[in-house]
């Protein structure tokens, strides 16, 4: 059983060990929150696999074969899929703040209302590019239109688990909003 004075003498050596503010303003930065930092390897990683796909997609997956506006749509929905991951991730590191915190969750959570909505957007539209690219004069046999369902099913799939974990993200602010 500890003693009063021990007690005492531990609390004082914790006291001891106190940061700087320069410490605790770095501690307490959006920007070294460890969430963000996976969704900045998350984005840097899908930014190098479209990347190198663009790079391979048209001699590798017969692009040259493929209309003009066929590669020019898979290009754009690429290119917006990166646009507005970037332009989210920025969003979530950089939020806006008030003065008031209960009006600060309340704008975080339109604005990660809004930014659901475009991700998800932003993502058919990609799916969508990449479907007609792959599937573009191509002679569809039974075990074809199979592969076409499962990717199919695989998107979707995808795409509801994108909306399931944007909708906890949004019902986490709301429920913080209206804790305070």
């Amino acid at each position: 059983m500890m003693n009063i004075d021990d007690l005492k003498s531990d609390w004082q050596s914790a006291c001891q060990a106190s940061l700087s503010e320069k410490e605790l303003a770095m501690m307490t930065r959006v920007r070294n929150h460890p969430t963000l930092r996976k969704l900045r390897i998350k984005f840097m990683t899908e930014i190098v696999a479209l990347t190198a796909f663009l790079f391979l997609f048209y001699d590798g997956l017969d692009g040259a074969q493929k209309p003009l506006i066929v590669n020019v749509l898979l290009i754009i929905s690429v290119i917006i899929y990166i646009i507005n991951n970037a332009l989210s991730y920025f969003h979530i590191q950089n939020p806006l703040v008030s003065g008031n915190i209960r009006e600060a969750l309340a704008n975080q959570a339109r604005s990660l209302k809004r930014l659901a909505v475009l991700s998800q957007v932003s993502s058919v539209v990609y799916a969508a590019a990449l479907m007609l690219f792959l599937t573009y004069q191509t002679a569809f046999t039974q075990r074809k239109y199979i592969i076409l369902s499962a990717l199919i099913v695989t998107f979707l799939l995808l795409f509801y688990y994108s909306w399931i974990t944007w909708q906890r993200k949004i019902t986490n602010f709301r429920q913080l909003e209206a804790d305070f």
